[in-house]
């Protein structure tokens, strides 16, 4: 039987660097499960994972260049992986949807206290984010998302319109991820945040 040939990584990058794509295919299925595996960890999502993963190689391909230069491979790949995966999850947290389940995270009485303490910078800048709200639009959010009051409760307790109430809670999240987007520049708040909204912790 004859022997399988060896991954020789610099001979591959050579030749996917001259836009060999026989030799970025034996690149594609040598990284792919390192890729999606990371992207599944992330994600907790097959079908995301994989997406992430198509998008990573394509980004490989595209700047197939600068692969001559690479010292350490699989180092260069986890970092481009890992930087794509960032990109992914940053979008993803600041979504309103998104915010409203981190604020419903860190307001579950039921939540490991240890839980609390490796996700405390994450959950202080949320308070800040909520601190910052303006007069009756952090009333409003307050009573809603902390304290579970009914629009037509908060209505009614601040002699204002359901209609109003439902506003001032639009913008109220509106507010929290525009100020999340300007603070929340840390790769490992942002990773944190990711691994809250896919449930890897929980």
């Amino acid at each position: 039987m004859q022997a399988k040939p060896l991954y020789d990584p610099q001979h591959i990058r050579d030749r996917v660097a001259l836009g060999d794509e026989q030799a970025f295919a034996l690149f594609f299925n040598y990284h792919w499960p390192q890729v999606y595996g990371t992207g599944l960890r992330l994600t907790k999502s097959p079908e995301k994972a994989q997406d992430l993963a198509q998008d990573i190689f394509i980004k490989l391909w595209e700047n197939k260049h600068k692969l001559t230069e690479v010292k350490e491979e699989d180092a260069y790949v986890y970092i481009l992986s890992r930087n794509v995966i960032l990109d992914f999850l940053r979008k993803k947290v600041f979504d309103t949807e998104n915010i409203e389940a981190l604020i419903d995270y860190f307001e579950d009485s039921t939540i490991n206290p240890q839980e609390k303490l490796e996700y405390s910078e994450l959950e202080n800048i949320l308070k800040s984010a909520i601190d910052q709200l303006p007069g009756k639009v952090k009333d409003v959010f307050v009573l809603s998302r902390v304290d579970g009051l009914t629009h037509e409760q908060i209505a009614k307790q601040l002699n204002i319109s359901v209609v109003s109430s439902k506003t001032y809670v639009v913008r109220a999240l509106q507010d929290i991820r525009k100020f999340m987007a300007l603070h929340t520049d840390n790769n490992a708040i942002i990773l944190a945040a990711g691994m809250i909204l896919y449930g890897i912790q929980k």
